[in-house]
C-alpha cells in the first residue's frame, strides 16, 4: 500500500507533468527480516541495483527497486516494512522500472578523499536524510536529480527530498 502523503505527491506531481508513478527504493536485508523472505527479481516488477554490477553476490541484502503497482500481489505490504524498519525510500519519477534503476546505479558508490572507492548506502532512510543534509552544493545533488522527489520516514517524521532540497 503506498502511504497517503506519497499518493498525494504523486497526484500533484502528475497535474504539472501529466505522468509519472511511484517507485519504492528497498533494503533487501531490512525486508528479508521483516518478512523472512528475500525479494527476487521479477521483470517490471522488482529489479535489484546490484544486477550487472561487481556486488551482484550482495543483491540479496542490498538495494532493491519495486514497482508497487504491478508488484503488489509479490511483495509484502511496503507501507507497513516503512513504519517497522528503516528500509523504504518512495520515488516520484517519470522513468520505468529499469530506466531509474539505471539512473540510480552510478551513484551506489562513492570516491573518498583517499581516492578509494565505498559503497553510498542511499537506500537507508538514515544515511539519505545525512546525505541530504551535507549535500547543500547544486554540484553534489546529482543523486537527488534522479527522481522527482524522494520520500521517507525519518525517526517516525515524514520528509520530502527534492532537487531543491527537504519539505
Amino acid at each position: 500500500m503506498i502511504p497517503a502523503h506519497v499518493d498525494e505527491h504523486l497526484r500533484q506531481y502528475r497535474k504539472r507533468h501529466y505522468s509519472g508513478r511511484v517507485l519504492v527504493l528497498v533494503d533487501g536485508i531490512q525486508y528479508q527480516q521483516h518478512t523472512g523472505q528475500q525479494l527476487i527479481p521479477e521483470d517490471d516488477m522488482v529489479v535489484s541495483l546490484f544486477a550487472g554490477t561487481k556486488d551482484i553476490a550482495l543483491a540479496h541484502a542490498g538495494p532493491w527497486l519495486v514497482d508497487p503497482k504491478t508488484a503488489r500481489d509479490r511483495v509484502a505490504d511496503l507501507g507497513e516494512l516503512e513504519q517497522a524498519r528503516p528500509g523504504v525510500i518512495w520515488l516520484i519519477t517519470s522513468e520505468n522500472l529499469e530506466r531509474q534503476a539505471e539512473k540510480l546505479r552510478p551513484h551506489l558508490d562513492t570516491r573518498l578523499p583517499n581516492r578509494r572507492s565505498a559503497l553510498l548506502r542511499f537506500w537507508d532512510p538514515r544515511v539519505l536524510h545525512a546525505l541530504d543534509a551535507a549535500c547543500q552544493e547544486k554540484a553534489s545533488r546529482g543523486l537527488f536529480r534522479t527522481a522527482a522527489a524522494w520520500q521517507y520516514l525519518n525517526e517516525g517524521q515524514r520528509f520530502t527530498i527534492n532537487d531543491n532540497g527537504i519539505h
